[in-house]
This record gives C-alpha cells, structure tokens and sequence, in this order.
C-alpha cells in the first residue's frame, strides 16, 4: 500500500469512533477529544468539563489551553507512547499518539482529571500561569467548576492511557490490514468490476477467512467477465 494513500479518515470511522469516544469517556470518567496532526479537533468533545470549556471560552485563556495541548501531543509523537503532564491549572491530560507507517497522524486527548493522591511530582507543568492576573480572576471566577472536577489516582490514569494507547494500535492495525486487503481486491478485479464499496463494512482482521473467499470470487468474477467479452470479440 502505497504512503500517500494513507490518511486518517480511513483508519478511524469517525461516526463509529465518536459513539466510542463518547462511551469510553463515561467509564474513564475523563474527557477525551481526537484532533488531527495540526491539532484540529476531527471528533467532538466527549464529557467536557465545565471548567475546561469556560476556559477554552475565554479569549485570553484559551491561547495557554492550545499550547498545552500542542506540547503534549509532540512528547507523545517523540516518545512513541502516552504522555502525562499538567496543563496551567494543575489539571491532568494525556496526549495517545496516533502513528501509521512512522509518520504522526493526530492523537488521543484525554484528561481534565486532578490527581486525589497529589502524586504530580513526576509530572511537567507545560505552562505555568500562576502569577498570571487574568489566569488567577479566571480560575476565582469558575472555582465552583474547578472544585467539580473529576478526582483519580495517578495509577488510574497511567491504566487509562495505557489502555487508550492499545486501543488505539489495534484499531490502527485493523484499518491497514483491511486497506490492505482493498487494495488487493482492488488490483484483482482490474477494470473489469466495478468496487463495491460496501464489500468490507463489517469485516474484522479475525474474519479473515472471509476477505480471502471475497477477494477469490472477485477475481473469479473478472476472469469470467475478461473470458465472455473475449469470447464475443471473437465472435465478431
């Protein structure tokens, strides 16, 4: 399969993510956003906090929100793996990179957590904003919000990530695989068929059995079709 081909639209079905996202965001109890390699957000905002989206709101604020967020998730693109770090307001995120033939497609945020053991001395404060006037109105303006946010261990959100990072391989490695397979069925079949593009919705990587016996009748089906126009061109 050829690189350029590859994009982030066909290894995550966005419609299907998002009801996952949103799912997944419930059980952790975090907030979980994917964005592209620009950091531009390509799912919506699952379980957003209150605090975080009056911040991200704020004209000012929202600038030290973006960097935290574009710091993280170039850790996580360097590191190859889950980055945990602190955003300004001492709130917990973690950036899961996405990664398709070594090259940094986007990435897994997820977060607004504060830690209940305080354990965050491991941990980097990308930007540091308390004596920040404004920061400090805001954060009195939305403490109510503040003091709602959800509380974890930082064992909690190590399993989070860790588990966000596998999910997110084994749905990597599935899209390739079927991409794969698509551009087999696709060589095979020639000009000869048209694809059908509702061939694959549905296949798994363990259901592989299936692809081969699909692609075989495919190509069955165009050797046919190749053998009658052949046959009438004799005719002729």
């Amino acid at each position: 399969m050829k690189k350029e081909k590859i994009n982030l639209d066909k290894v995550i079905d966005f419609k299907k993510w998002q009801t996952l996202q949103d799912n997944l965001s419930l059980v952790t109890n975090m907030a979980i956003i994917t964005v592209d390699y620009k950091g531009n957000p390509i799912s919506k905002h699952s379980k957003c906090s209150k605090f975080c989206e009056s911040v991200r709101n704020h004209p000012q604020m929202v600038k030290y929100c973006q960097k935290c967020d574009s710091r993280g998730g170039l850790e996580a693109v360097r590191s190859n793996e889950p980055y945990i770090y602190l955003c300004h307001y001492n709130i917990v995120d973690v950036a899961v990179p996405i990664i398709i033939d070594g090259r940094y497609m986007g990435a897994i945020m997820a977060g607004q957590v504060k830690l209940s053991d305080n354990s965050t001395e491991d941990m980097e404060k990308i930007v540091d904003t308390s004596n920040n006037s404004v920061s400090i109105e805001v954060l009195e303006e939305f403490k109510e919000y503040y003091e709602q946010l959800p509380l974890l261990t930082y064992k909690e959100v190590q399993n989070i990530a860790n588990m966000l990072s596998s999910l997110c391989n084994y749905l990597v490695e599935e899209a390739l695989d079927k991409n794969l397979i698509l551009e087999m069925y696709k060589k095979s079949i020639g000009n000869n068929k048209e694809l059908d593009e509702d061939f694959f919705q549905g296949y798994s990587v363990d259901n592989i059995e299936k692809l081969k016996k699909g692609i075989s009748n495919a190509v069955i089906d165009a050797y046919v079709s190749q053998y009658e126009c052949d046959k009438r061109l004799v005719q002729l």
